[in-house]
């Protein structure tokens, strides 16, 4: 089941708040937190810029540096994740990394939520955000069933 693009991103952006509120809080596995993390960010990711950014760069031109922008957190973001997944939570220097790639996470957020996702609805009709939606449902699936 699909839907408008924007309700997508903005459903994953709320997906990945709960388990940053659930690593903040310091309970549960750190570990498998991070993994489930890396699960739903990196297809995220990857979706969002092979489907969601040229639909972005197409609609709304005076957004492309944003859209750069986005594909150069993403890629900052995952390094991060993939450091501390390979290091693990307890590494000497681990709360400070995951610390820092939540709060550039969130300021990513913030940005795709207030200035390129509003911009992009403007440009835009919703059945060609539903038929994006789609196709970015089914981006996060062939990401996650391959690894990339």
């Amino acid at each position: 089941m699909s839907g408008d693009i924007i309700d997508l991103i903005e459903q994953d952006h709320r997906e990945v708040e709960e388990l940053f509120t659930q690593l903040e809080s310091e309970e549960g596995d750190k570990a498998a937190l991070l993994q489930q993390l890396a699960d739903e960010l990196i297809p995220h990711a990857k979706s969002e810029e092979q489907v969601v950014y040229p639909a972005i760069r197409k609609a709304v031109p005076q957004e492309a540096a944003e859209v750069h922008d986005g594909v150069v957190e993403h890629q900052h973001i995952e390094e991060m994740l993939q450091q501390l997944l390979a290091d693990g939570p307890d590494a000497p220097g681990a709360d400070g990394m995951l610390a820092a790639m939540i709060a550039e996470v969130r300021h990513h957020v913030e940005e795709e939520e207030q200035d390129l996702l509003p911009a992009f609805k403007k440009a835009t009709k919703k059945e060609e955000r539903e038929e994006l939606g789609q196709r970015f449902e089914e981006r996060k699936e062939q990401v996650r069933s391959s690894g990339g």
